[in-house]
């Protein structure tokens, strides 16, 4: 019965988060070289283990992984084609504990194998306490989540062994977030090759200029990178005018509407950001990194809301963003980044509540 839940329960769930994992592994070990992201993550576990603000804080984040796995699995089984987990009723108590046991812990194995190593870090600098408690806090998660999921399990013909309450949070994906779960899930394959391409781009740069690192060369890199992203808002277009068409027969403010595009590319960038606060914040002032930030978001709801133009097709919509790549070049060294970020903020705003009500779907929908 554990080789079937390992298939259609921990394997699907790395699947379906495979884009969250690696952005997390981006996110960890993309952002700096090699060495000094382990000693990244040394510190921080360090931090965690002799600070009880620190260790709250490393509570919250692996209480809220271990909803996200509760969260699935009880969805998973709910759903008609696995109804026939129902049939874990059918083992007595102690195994079925066992296999759901192992479950769990297939589930919530990252959070538990860092708070191991993190409780290791703590027993070696002598953070005794911290480090009990933190293996205490894991065994606690692995065991809550196999008695919610026995609990959900044993629910017709069997009562369960401990009653605990309905466990169904972040079921509910809200608006503004359609789009980064479609980027995650249905688009992972493509989002992350861009993102690892784009700090692949920027760490080849700090590598190769450790000692000449110049402001020019990272305003062009990063123009070139908001360029590479141009591919996300043909794909989210596409997946709000089609599969979610019906939004539109919603009263939803257009404004609202656009606001989710925003969010998603200020969420995209964040791996970016953080990579130049991290490695150029000697050559580049924080205002600058943050205008180039401001200026990568507006630049891609600009690109948005282009597409909205009526018989916007590929070749028309790949000439316009080498045509901006080109002109934010050149604005690059006359203008300053706020300004222009401001512009293109309103032009793309403008735009597209403009355009929104005035766009019609072609007779079939084009690959």
């Amino acid at each position: 019965m554990i080789g079937i839940l390992n298939k259609v329960i921990t394997g699907r769930f790395y699947k379906v988060n495979a884009g969250f994992f690696l952005l997390l592994i981006m996110l960890f070990f993309g952002i700096i070289p090699g060495k000094q992201a382990i000693d990244l993550q040394y510190a921080i576990m360090q931090a965690i283990t002799g600070s009880y603000a620190f260790l709250g804080v490393a509570i919250l984040v692996w209480l809220a992984y271990n909803i996200k796995c509760i969260s699935f699995f009880i969805k998973e089984i709910h759903m008609p084609e696995y109804s026939f987990l129902v049939n874990l009723q059918a083992l007595d108590n102690k195994k079925q504990f066992y296999v759901l046991l192992e479950c769990q812990v297939g589930l919530y194995i990252p959070s538990l194998a860092y708070g191991i190593f993190t409780a290791m870090v703590g027993f070696k600098n002598h953070f005794f306490p911290q480090a009990v408690l933190v293996i205490l806090f894991q065994v606690l998660m692995v065991l809550v989540g196999t008695l919610t999921y026995a609990n959900s399990i044993n629910s017709t013909y069997k009562k369960p062994f401990i009653n605990l309450p309905s466990f169904n949070l972040f079921s509910k994906k809200s608006y503004p977030f359609y789009l980064l779960h479609y980027s995650l899930q249905n688009k992972k394959g493509t989002f992350i090759g861009i993102k690892f391409f784009s700090l692949l781009l920027l760490q080849a740069m700090v590598a190769a200029n450790a000692d000449k690192l110049s402001k020019e060369a990272i305003c062009v890199l990063i123009m070139f990178l908001i360029s590479a992203h141009s591919l996300l808002p043909v794909s989210y277009v596409s997946f709000m005018e089609y599969e979610l068409g019906f939004l539109r027969n919603m009263p939803i403010p257009t404004l609202k509407r656009f606001s989710a595009f925003v969010l998603t590319y200020a969420l995209i960038f964040l791996p970016e950001l953080l990579f130049l606060i991290w490695n150029a914040h000697q050559v580049l002032p924080l205002q600058i990194i943050l205008s180039l930030y401001a200026l990568a978001i507006t630049q891609m709801c600009l690109y948005t809301s282009l597409l909205y133009l009526k018989g916007m097709k590929s070749e028309r919509y790949t000439f316009i963003v080498f045509g901006l790549f080109f002109l934010s070049l050149l604005l690059l060294a006359s203008t300053n980044l706020w300004a222009l970020a401001a512009i293109e903020a309103i032009v793309s705003t403008v735009l597209y509540l403009y355009l929104y009500n005035q766009f019609e779907l072609p007779g079939e929908k084009k690959e």
